[in-house]
């Protein structure tokens, strides 16, 4: 599998190439997603040294979420976004102060007597830097 930019492009491709997986690869790949997030992440991605470092600095309690979140989108080839601000800061050591991670689940459905039961999900992962 290729790797990819850590952008929201790079994120888009990544998803596209997985979905155009047979299901039981793509279960491989969630599974991965699940049992360890930030390997799968660093394995997809193309990420530079203080993304890494970073990365395995988020609380572990995020990251179980994201991991479970993740693989269950996975599994259901729903839609997955990545939503990565443009990071101002022009000191590079202070790249990462502030920063925020969220991860947002949409879930939408609805009912009518010609489409019956319609539920749809979208995954999104923001990563923003607040103005100081």
């Amino acid at each position: 599998m290729n790797t990819f930019p850590f952008t929201n492009a790079g994120a888009q491709q990544l998803v596209e190439e997985l979905y155009d997986l047979p299901q039981p690869q793509l279960q491989i790949e969630a599974d991965a997603a699940g049992d360890d997030f930030p390997a799968w992440v660093q394995s997809h991605f193309d990420l530079s040294p203080s993304q890494v470092q970073y990365l395995e600095q988020i609380d572990q309690a995020w990251i179980d979420n994201a991991a479970a979140e993740t693989k269950h989108a996975l599994e259901n080839r729903l839609p997955v976004e990545l939503n990565k601000q443009e990071n101002t800061s022009v000191e590079e050591e202070e790249e990462d102060r502030g920063k925020l991670l969220d991860l947002d689940k949409d879930k939408k459905s609805s009912f009518s007597q010609e489409n019956g039961f319609i539920e749809n999900e979208t995954l999104t992962f923001t990563i923003s830097y607040p103005a100081n």
